[in-house]
């Protein structure tokens, strides 16, 4: 099978997992890989039913929940930790903000964006809280040698990011990046344990965010056909009723 953790095949993956209805050529066209790659990989995918599709124009993710278990097995999340920092804190909000300050005061701490739990919060109402932030670095010990150690109950996990859409596609939300919805998916699932339930609450409402998205356009799309179609029926009775009078 493909290896799903490889750079560009990452990047399919990522898409499909947002896109569960798309094509082939869609994907190529907004994930910048050759149309090559994207049928090598959407083969992998089909042999053992993942994803199917009737043509190239119609392509559909079967199985997210088999796709994202193949992706942890090949990256668990355990092996992108650097440091795993004990703080003096007892609250995973002030955790954070102290994560934000370092990078904010320290340039040479370079980008941050929480994932995981802390990102989750941000997305969604979660019923439980986990002692521990996740955030992604591009210079891990630098922010690691920033953060001040102690015997509180929360732990930050400083992250080495194997992709470049970790950082590509953040977000800022209540003035703290975190990571696209789509990348706290595939983390919390790679993280394992309560991740999964916390990665399929927000997966699911994800797709059906983008399904009801989906239908509004496609009732505003037919709504604005009809209108135009009223119109030029109006405007060929005006037409006939002038050539009427003339």
């Amino acid at each position: 099978m493909v290896k799903l953790t490889a750079e560009q095949t990452f990047k399919i993956i990522n898409y499909l997992l947002a896109h569960p209805t798309t094509s082939q050529i869609e994907i190529s066209r907004n994930v910048g890989t050759s149309k090559d790659l994207v049928n090598h990989v959407v083969q992998n995918l089909e042999g053992p039913g993942i994803v199917s599709q009737a043509a190239r124009q119609h392509l559909e993710l079967k199985e997210p929940l088999r796709l994202l278990e193949a992706i942890s097995i090949e990256r668990p999340l355990s092996k992108l930790v650097t440091n795993e920092i004990r703080t003096e804190q007892t609250e995973v909000s002030k955790v954070e903000r102290m994560v934000e300050n370092c990078s904010a005061h320290s340039p040479i701490s370079g980008r941050y964006a929480f994932t995981c739990f802390s990102a989750l919060s941000k997305y969604m109402e979660y019923y439980i809280s986990y002692p521990s932030v996740h955030v992604y670095s591009s210079n891990p010990e630098q922010l690691s040698k920033g953060l001040v150690r102690g015997r509180g109950d929360i732990v930050v996990h400083v992250l080495r990011p194997d992709s470049d859409l970790i950082f590509r596609n953040t977000r800022l939300m209540k003035d703290l990046t975190i990571v696209e919805p789509i990348q706290v998916v595939v983390d919390l699932f790679c993280l394992g344990g309560a991740g999964r339930d916390g990665a399929m609450k927000l997966y699911q409402g994800l797709i059906e965010g983008n399904a009801k998205k989906q239908k509004e356009f496609q009732t505003k799309g037919d709504q604005q056909g009809k209108h135009k179609d009223s119109n030029k029926a109006s405007a060929s009775s005006r037409k006939k009723l002038l050539r009427r009078t003339a």
